[in-house]
């Protein structure tokens, strides 16, 4: 919603190691971006780069048409994060509100990240399945998907872990698929079924029980922090705090 190269300058300003590039309108879709100005600020800053893409793409749409056309909107956004050097890019399952059963949903996810898995392959980046609120974020669904699509990485995010459960299932997740995992995202929420996306430590998620689940996984790679806080100073204590309970000993 704002302009990339702005954004890149503020997190470089902030502190941060990499950016979270996610490629949709209006100011950043695929084939309208600037990719030549998105390398310069991007060499300019020294910040990484992660490939996160719109989580609204009905890649499991049950129109042949729609599921195209989004696979070919993903292929559009794997062509760009190529250009930029990205080396890892995620997608998020698409639940598909139809009248189709689960399993059928599920297999019409399976079909499209084993298809979008090879694209991202042969552009030297691993794609990587978010967890989402729900089913895509039980163990028995996620195994499956897996089992099927050998070569697609995890992307914890370890807020969904926190949505539509009982309690967060952030540890059932790493002993499950810890071997997977390629990207953290960390935001706060309250539970129930409200994605909050709240400054780390506003919310009920244990931070400290799950960054110490992580560092037991032997984890020690990029974490996003998905703070949608109007105000930044919010996403720089968000990040204070992250690192104070990352680097507390035991």
């Amino acid at each position: 919603m704002r302009d990339v190269v702005d954004e890149i300058e503020l997190f470089h300003r902030f502190g941060f190691d990499f950016v979270d590039l996610t490629l949709e309108p209006p100011l950043a879709e695929a084939s309208a971006v600037d990719v030549a100005a998105l390398a310069r600020a991007l060499a300019a800053t020294g910040l990484g780069v992660v490939g996160h893409t719109a989580w609204y793409l009905p890649i499991a749409s049950p129109f042949v048409s729609l599921r195209q056309a989004a696979r070919d909107e993903m292929i559009r956004c794997f062509d760009v994060f190529a250009r930029l050097g990205v080396d890892r890019v995620n997608i998020h399952p698409d639940p598909s509100r139809s009248i189709f059963s689960r399993d059928a949903v599920v297999d019409l996810n399976v079909d499209a990240l084993g298809r979008l898995a090879i694209e991202a392959s042969e552009r030297g980046m691993r794609l990587m399945a978010e967890n989402l609120p729900g089913y895509f974020s039980r163990v028995d669904v996620l195994q499956h998907i897996f089992d099927a699509v050998p070569g697609l990485g995890w992307h914890l995010d370890v807020g969904h872990a926190n949505l539509n459960v009982p309690t967060n299932v952030t540890g059932a997740l790493l002993d499950a698929f810890g071997g997977r995992l390629c990207h953290v995202h960390f935001s706060d929420n309250k539970g129930g079924d409200a994605d909050l996306h709240l400054p780390i430590g506003t919310g009920n998620v244990d931070w400290a029980g799950a960054i110490g689940l992580l560092q037991r996984a032997g984890y020690d790679d990029t974490v996003t922090l998905e703070v949608f806080s109007p105000d930044k100073d919010y996403l720089a204590l968000s990040r204070q705090k992250v690192r104070n309970l990352w680097d507390k000993p035991g």
